[in-house]
């Protein structure tokens, strides 16, 4: 899962959490072993994404010179008002070589000659930096994704007078691009849009596809039994028990990875009715809790504030546990509100 998944769904969990009151104080007392409840507003920090990585390059991999490359453009698209041209490169010896870093790039027209345009940082910045290997191979067909032992380069500029007013637009032919190793490759560019030299140039980095990197799983949760009192009153503050049990073989730290929870009130769940009173989204009190080893259990103390225009008949509470992306089987368990 990418990155940006990740953040706008931390985001909508906020959101949600926004729509519901703050838990009242009780003043219930608290069953004797049984953790007491905490009025903790739920942690919602994403899960940490590791950043992209390129394909290690082996120690004694020498850098590339522009002999041992060929390049070829291989495609190029519109947005907003900007071009974004790519270009390929593949080895052509019999041994891998690298490139690293932003090359100095000139674009050429038609009849060869240099077009004014500054270097300034890309439009769109490449997700791995660093040295790319380059393995000996064929130029791959436009469009294609990219193989281990490739490198890309993009280039963008800005294809709309309007951004540069007063200056004629130019037709790009040809990019002369240095390679750090030593000499430059000259690589001919399909027709595109003409560029105007006002916003500058675009220049990427060296990259290649990025070797994969997994998410560490987030925790298992515990199981989770609720037992509710006969009734509950509207407008008064509804006081359940939640037990959690370990039921995995590895000790279950709470107190280091506390699940936060959500529960709600629905007066028919069946038929989609809304929760009473909003979403909530709290976090346990786990500091009590501390380590569950295999097979050991905890019980909370919970509070609910059970709205004053609620009115009476049988509801139903949904209890679950969540860790980020990760959220437990709710428990449904039927409860009888009076006024």
């Amino acid at each position: 899962m990418g990155r940006r998944t990740l953040l706008l769904m931390g985001l909508g969990l906020l959101a949600i959490a926004g729509c519901g009151p703050l838990h009242p104080l009780s003043a219930a007392s608290t069953p004797g072993g049984t953790i007491p409840w905490k009025a903790l507003p739920a942690d919602l920090t994403p899960t940490p994404v590791p950043s992209p990585q390129a394909m290690p390059v082996p120690p004694g991999t020498p850098a590339c010179t522009a002999g041992d490359l060929a390049g070829a453009a291989v495609g190029s698209q519109g947005a907003t008002g900007h071009v974004i041209a790519s270009f390929v490169f593949v080895g052509t010896g019999t041994s891998d070589c690298y490139v690293d870093g932003t090359p100095t790039l000139t674009l050429l027209d038609g009849a060869g000659k240099a077009l004014p345009f500054t270097a300034r940082a890309p439009f769109f910045p490449p997700d791995v930096t660093g040295p790319q290997l380059v393995s000996p191979g064929p130029l791959p067909e436009p469009h294609t994704a990219l193989k281990y032992g490739q490198a890309s380069l993009t280039i963008d500029w800005v294809s709309q007078p309007e951004f540069c007013p007063s200056q004629g637009g130019v037709t790009i032919a040809k990019a002369v691009i240095a390679i750090s190793g030593g000499g430059s490759l000259t690589v001919a560019l399909p027709p595109s849009p003409q560029a105007y030299a006002c916003q500058g140039l675009g220049v990427g980095s060296f990259e290649s596809p990025p070797i994969p990197v997994e998410t560490p799983p987030p925790p298992p949760l515990p199981g989770v039994k609720v037992k509710l009192p006969e009734s509950a009153v509207a407008g008064k503050p509804f006081d359940y028990l939640v037990t959690l049990t370990n039921n995995t073989k590895q000790p279950m730290n709470l107190a280091a990875t506390c699940p936060n929870y959500e529960e709600e009130l629905f007066a028919d769940i069946i038929h989609g009715s809304p929760p009473l009173g909003g979403k909530h989204f709290y976090m346990l009190n786990c500091a009590p809790a501390g380590t569950l080893a295999p097979g050991r259990s905890a019980t909370f103390q919970m509070v609910l504030n059970v709205p004053a225009d609620a009115k009476p008949g049988t509801y139903t509470l949904l209890f679950a546990l969540r860790y980020s992306n990760n959220a437990s089987r709710p428990v449904e368990t039927p409860v009888q509100l009076t006024a």
